[in-house]
């Protein structure tokens, strides 16, 4: 992946009223949401078809790592999720996200998420083809930059 381009995709998403817990800030299980309806919006095909019927593979999640940098509280002015792949294997993919202000100015989360696609029917582990492949690869980039434990 080092000879392409790097390239980020990005959603803007609304801070919802339910995603604010009583602390008066963005719940984490709502940042988990966040970050699956901005990879679902930009890579549709994992496991669903064009048509929204299921196809005979899956990704499932196997690992999450996430930084909250700065507390996301409320407000009328969308945020945005940047998504990238810093690492394609034979069978798992990692995704990489910041999510940000709009304009790019404050970071509330830096985070990284493994999937590994399964055949359907055995749920054994399945390689990407190549088509798959190429989809992540337009997506390519660096390593997130999470903090060590």
């Amino acid at each position: 992946m080092s000879t392409l381009e790097p390239r980020r995709g990005r959603v803007v998403m609304p801070v919802r009223w339910s995603d604010v817990d009583l602390f008066g800030h963005v719940n984490n299980a709502a940042f988990l949401r966040y970050l699956d309806d901005a990879r679902f919006t930009l890579f549709p095909r994992m496991g669903v078809d064009e048509d929204g019927a299921m196809t005979a593979s899956l990704l499932v999640v196997v690992k999450h790592e996430i930084d909250y940098v700065t507390p996301l509280t409320f407000r009328p002015v969308p945020f945005a999720v940047e998504v990238w792949v810093p690492r394609i294997g034979r069978s798992s993919v990692d995704f990489a996200y910041e999510i940000l202000d709009e304009a790019g100015e404050t970071t509330y989360l830096c985070a990284r998420s493994r999937m590994v696609q399964l055949d359907r029917a055995t749920h054994a582990p399945r390689p990407f083809t190549d088509d798959e492949r190429a989809v992540f690869e337009r997506y390519c980039g660096e390593e997130p930059a999470l903090h060590r434990w």
